[in-house]
């Protein structure tokens, strides 16, 4: 179920504006008003002694409530604070609190029964509000809701056309089915579920008759989803780790995972890895209750940009909407010409975990290694050593979800640096914000520019166009050799095979990762310092590596000027203009195609990520151009079009697919470059 254009703020400036008038025109409606009581009161168990009534309003629900469990706590949870103040003169004796609709601050197991009437339809996140529910409820316990369907906006449009109503503020109907499914996806099992009001004007008698029709006869032949009420009545019948369970329908199932290990990290052994070479997500081992930090940490829930660079960088909106927000903008590269040629680009990532390291400012970092085991594989390490540092160079394009080091962080005194993909950057910062221990080591962020990640499938394809298998393995680089590089593998009997790198950029269109193609931060923008290739004619052309460095933080551009002074660093400064025309294609990628395909999701009804930031405003022809894009993604990543990719040789698919880009480019370059600095 996706997510509702709206937040809690607006929902609760509306009903406190309309709270003073609710009870009198609700009174006018009569029996198409209280008729939610009544049906209500059909599905309450007698015996509930813990009642949890969300959405209480001015407490109209709680007479008909305490008429069928007189002595049962009852806890009433509303939105609106003047309605609460409403409600506790109506009922003194009654419990009332504020609520956001979103988490229920009650413990696990802890109520019989979660009554829900008239609410789902203005909950921000209505999957997280049913999850919350199944954790509140005790096993067996039984969740009452009603809401209106999606068919009925229409008629409620025409009723506020001639009659007096409050309005329905911010909302969204939903389908019927829709919250069917959901209802079962979040572990309910559903007992009832029927349409009611059928008739909602008219004389009472009259409302009353047509609904008897409708309950004793009309739902069972095929009319149940009229009525402009619908009840769910649903039973706790399964018992679910509650994080698990949110972990799970909120980012796992709705494809959401951005693969980066935090949960995994933070879950004490309760989480592993399940298929580490291709959908690197989290499963239960089943050992334990999973502890809670593995959701709130995670960087898919809530990813708000605006509020986490508020924390960072004391205001929400960045110096350059397309590059953050920075200090200083450079070309660059390490002077010491080793670490420049094992590097994927300058080597200024390298080199200054060298200097940190040389100064005795860091006592390791945490970086990305090729497993011995698995040399095709990137696993997490702290590299305490120049050489295990210059082990870790060169880029990793494989999924590698660095966090699931986050555990053993914990027993680090540091300081450590940090090196990681914006996603798993994000979910360090919302860490450092928490002051969990496992990220008190880490001094220093730095991260590599974030174009892509490959399925782990990429790796199969590569070996396969030369005969070999994972297992014929003894050494694996993604860019070995002087920039740009090979993607290489040294096998057992002493061959090497390798790509150039812009021949092994074939594999992108064809394994490029969801998580890759959603994501907006191409250059990191969370970072002390980060930095990627300098993508630019009269760099590329030099055969040697040359880094696009940002400095953003006072920490990440005091370092990078105490380099610069020791001779280690080379740096041309350029203006921002110059940094958006060089990584230009990247940027439209991310910043416009990201935000534009999160945007498509989203008006197809599914569930995706919410960074916080406005659908950007791009001409007619790029919004064409995406369409085509995505047609050529679809395709590409479909079982057919990677059978097309197998069946060409390597000689062919790799030359041809450079060509093809170097025309692609220059084809596209002024539909990308169109409107991209505003």
């Amino acid at each position: 179920m996706q997510r509702n254009p709206f937040s809690i703020g607006q929902v609760r400036e509306h009903w406190d504006k309309v709270a003073v008038e609710y009870d009198r025109i609700n009174g006018g409606f009569g029996w198409t008003h209280t008729e939610r009581f009544t049906t209500m009161q059909k599905f309450l168990p007698a015996d509930a002694s813990a009642i949890l009534n969300i959405w209480s309003r001015t407490g109209n629900a709680i007479p008909f409530i305490r008429a069928c469990c007189p002595h049962a706590q009852i806890e009433n949870l509303e939105a609106s604070e003047v309605m609460i103040g409403l409600a506790q003169k109506k009922y003194p004796q009654e419990s009332f609190a504020q609520t956001d609709l979103h988490d229920l601050l009650y413990p696990d197991a802890s109520k019989d029964v979660v009554v829900s009437l008239e609410t789902l339809e203005h909950i921000p996140d209505p999957l997280h509000f049913l999850l919350e529910c199944h954790r509140v409820l005790r096993a067996g316990g039984t969740l009452i809701l009603s809401c209106p369907p999606a068919w009925a906006e229409q008629p409620l449009k025409l009723y506020e056309r001639f009659c007096e109503n409050h309005g329905e503020g911010p909302h969204r109907f939903p389908q019927v089915g829709e919250v069917l499914k959901t209802m079962r996806q979040c572990g309910f099992t559903i007992i009832e579920h029927r349409g009611t009001v059928l008739l909602p004007v008219g004389p009472a008698w009259l409302k009353r008759v047509a609904e008897a029709l409708q309950q004793s006869l009309l739902r069972y032949i095929g009319t149940n989803r009229l009525g402009i009420r619908h009840f769910f009545v649903a039973k706790k019948t399964e018992e679910r780790d509650p994080v698990w369970n949110k972990l799970h329908e909120e980012i796992i199932r709705p494809g959401l995972s951005m693969q980066c290990g935090t949960a995994i990290g933070l879950s004490q052994g309760t989480l592993v890895m399940d298929d580490p070479d291709g959908t690197c997500l989290p499963k239960p081992t089943n050992s334990g209750p999973i502890p809670r930090i593995c959701y709130d940490a995670s960087p898919e829930v809530q990813p708000d940009y605006p509020a986490m660079h508020t924390a960072i960088f004391g205001k929400p909106d960045p110096r350059s909407a397309l590059l953050g927000t920075y200090k200083r903008i450079a070309i660059a590269h390490c002077t010491d010409e080793q670490v420049r040629r094992n590097a994927a680009s300058g080597g200024i990532l390298t080199g200054t975990l060298l200097h940190l390291l040389e100064t005795g400012s860091i006592t390791g970092a945490v970086v990305l290694k090729m497993d011995p085991n698995h040399p095709w594989r990137a696993i997490p390490t702290i590299a305490r050593t120049k050489e295990e540092i210059l082990a870790s160079a060169q880029s990793k394009y494989a999924v590698s979800p660095v966090n699931t080091i986050l555990g053993s962080l914990e027993k680090e005194k540091g300081p450590l640096a940090y090196i990681g993909l914006p996603h798993q950057v994000f979910a360090i910062r919302r860490l450092q914000q928490m002051n969990h221990p496992s990220v008190r080591a880490i001094r220093y962020i730095f991260g590599p520019f974030f174009g892509n990640e490959l399925e782990g499938g990429s790796v199969d394809a590569f070996l396969k166009k030369f005969g070999a298998r994972k297992s014929d393995v003894k050494d694996f680089q993604y860019r070995a050799g002087e920039w740009p590089g090979y993607l290489q593998a040294i096998l057992k009997d002493g061959r090497t095979i390798k790509l150039p790198k812009f021949h092994a950029n074939y594999l992108i269109p064809f394994y490029i990762t969801e998580n890759s193609l959603l994501s907006h931060d191409l250059t990191n923008e969370f970072t002390d310092l980060s930095g990627g290739d300098a993508w630019a004619p009269v760099y590329e052309e030099r055969g040697k590596g040359f880094s696009l460095l940002i400095t953003r933080t006072e920490q990440g551009d005091a370092l990078i000027r105490e380099m610069e002074s020791a001779g280690k660093l080379m740096l041309k400064d350029i203006d921002e203009d110059e940094a958006v025309r060089m990584q230009s294609h990247g940027l439209d990628l991310k910043k416009r195609g990201g935000l534009l395909r999160i945007d498509r999701k989203r008006q197809e009804g599914m569930r995706t990520h919410e960074f916080g930031l406005p659908t950007p405003s791009v001409p007619l022809q790029r919004r064409c151009f995406e369409f085509i894009l995505g047609c050529a993604f679809t395709f590409c990543r479909s079982p057919l079009g990677r059978l097309f990719a197998d069946i060409i040789p390597h000689s062919v698919i790799g030359p041809l697919f450079q060509w093809f880009r170097n025309v692609w480019k220059r084809w596209t370059r002024g539909v990308k470059r169109a409107g991209l600095m505003e």
